[in-house]
């Protein structure tokens, strides 16, 4: 899939957030068992696209309330290694999916930078503690079909995602609900990878194969 995308992952939210961060620091994240959650993530607003987790910054990410509700989140990788989350309603589900990873970034979107040392994303629900009992269990990333419908929840506990990534540090841009025509809306979280000579540019690479 030379220059295109493919499907790594579906994560579900009730309508909450998601937190994009560093594996090796996820143990710190204590959504659920010290109220974090409630205390540091209820109340962000939509330029707010970060949040420190002991020294690491950890991005928000997913749940556009606007979209949907209670929704799935398709997770994507590109040839280049950048990742893209994306909640999506449309008719043609599928559709839907392809134009918002076409769609151009905006430098007045909301951005952070994160940085993954442990070679490893680690994308979970910001509801949960990143690991120990009350944490939800991540899967790794996975190639595969991308689902042509939206569908209902799993009936199995919801899961993360961990993502074994190429480079150590990501820019990562919120676009919140994006209308496409009257019956088709998306929002998107890219994660692009930035290296230390420049930024390598992934967020209008065309949908490949298993996209399509």
């Amino acid at each position: 899939m030379e220059n295109g995308w493919a499907h790594i992952g579906r994560l579900w939210t009730n309508g909450e957030p998601y937190l994009a961060m560093d594996s090796g620091s996820r143990d710190r994240w204590l959504g659920f068992s010290q109220d974090e959650y409630f205390d540091r993530i209820v109340e962000m607003g939509p330029d707010e696209t970060g949040i420190l987790v002991g020294e690491q910054m950890a991005a928000v990410v997913g749940a556009d309330g606007v979209v949907r509700d209670d929704s799935w989140m398709e997770v994507f990788e590109s040839s280049d290694g950048t990742v893209a989350i994306i909640q999506a309603s449309g008719e043609d589900y599928l559709r839907t999916l392809a134009a918002g990873l076409r769609y151009a970034e905006d430098s007045a979107d909301p951005c952070t930078l994160i940085n993954i040392s442990s070679g490893e994303l680690a994308i979970f629900s910001a509801a949960c503690d990143g690991s120990g009992e009350h944490s939800m269990t991540l899967l790794p990333a996975r190639a595969g079909d991308t689902p042509t419908e939206h569908g209902a929840p799993s009936r199995e506990p919801d899961t993360g995602l961990l993502v074994a990534v190429r480079v150590r540090t990501y820019r990562v841009t919120a676009r919140w609900y994006t209308e496409l025509d009257d019956s088709s809306c998306f929002a998107r979280w890219l994660l692009t990878p930035i290296n230390r000579t420049g930024d390598d540019q992934g967020g209008n690479a065309a949908i490949g194969a298993t996209g399509a």
